[in-house]
C-alpha cells in the first residue's frame, strides 16, 4: 500500500514538473529567458508560484530541465526508431530522419537552446553535454559499423557524427533562409542524400 502510494506520488510529481517545463519552454521560446519570470510560468501553467518552488529551486533549474528533456527525447526517439534495423546505411538514414523530424517539430525550442544555452552554469552544461554525447556516440557507432562492413569511406567517425547532427540542426539555425526555398520534406531528402554521398564507399 505504501509502495503504491509512493509510485502515485512520484507520477504526480513528474506530471507537474512536465507541465511546468512545457509552459516554461513555450514562454522561453516566445519571450526569451530573461524576460520570462517564474511568476509568468506560474500564471501560464495554472500552478501557484509557491508549488513551483517545491519542484524547482530557481528559474535556472527550470531552464536546465527544459534542455535536459529535449536532449533526452532526442536520444530516446532515435534509439527507439533504430530497433530492428541492422544495415548501417538504413540505420544512419533512420537516425538522420528521426533527428531532423524532431528538430523540425520543435524548431523554436532547438533555436532557443542554441541562443540561451550559455546561461547554464558550468556544472549544468556538463550534464547536458554528457547526455548529448550519448547521441553523438550512437551516430558514431553506426558510422564505425559501416566502415567495418566496407560500406562507408575511411574518416573520423566522431567528427562526422558531430557534423551530421549539426547538419540537422542547420534546418533551424538557417531557417530564415532555407525555409524560403525548401520544404522540410525536401530538405530532409537533400540532407540525407548529401550525407550518404559524402560517406558512402
Amino acid at each position: 500500500m505504501v509502495i503504491h502510494s509512493n509510485i502515485k506520488k512520484s507520477e504526480l510529481v513528474q506530471k507537474k514538473k512536465g507541465q511546468i517545463c512545457d509552459t516554461a519552454a513555450k514562454l522561453f521560446s516566445k519571450n526569451g529567458y530573461h524576460d520570462t519570470s517564474v511568476r509568468d510560468i506560474a500564471r501560464e501553467s495554472g500552478i501557484g508560484i509557491g508549488p513551483i518552488y517545491d519542484y524547482f529551486k530557481n528559474k535556472e533549474e527550470i531552464l536546465f530541465t527544459v534542455h535536459k528533456r529535449i536532449v533526452e527525447l532526442n536520444f530516446v526517439k532515435i534509439s527507439e526508431n533504430l530497433i530492428g534495423i541492422e544495415d548501417p546505411v538504413d540505420r544512419i538514414t533512420m537516425a538522420i530522419k528521426t533527428q531532423f523530424d524532431l528538430v523540425d517539430e520543435l524548431q523554436d525550442l532547438f533555436l532557443f537552446m542554441y541562443e540561451e544555452g550559455h546561461l547554464l552554469n558550468a556544472k549544468l552544461k556538463k550534464e547536458i553535454m554528457r547526455i548529448e554525447r550519448k547521441t553523438i556516440s550512437m551516430f558514431e557507432d553506426i558510422l564505425m559499423e559501416g566502415q567495418k562492413r566496407k560500406l562507408f569511406k575511411s574518416f573520423n567517425c566522431r567528427a562526422a557524427a558531430n557534423m551530421i547532427i549539426l547538419f540537422n540542426h542547420g534546418w533551424v539555425l538557417k531557417r530564415w533562409d532555407l525555409m524560403k526555398i525548401d520544404s522540410s520534406h525536401s530538405q530532409l531528402r537533400f540532407t540525407t542524400d548529401f550525407i550518404l554521398s559524402a560517406i558512402s564507399a
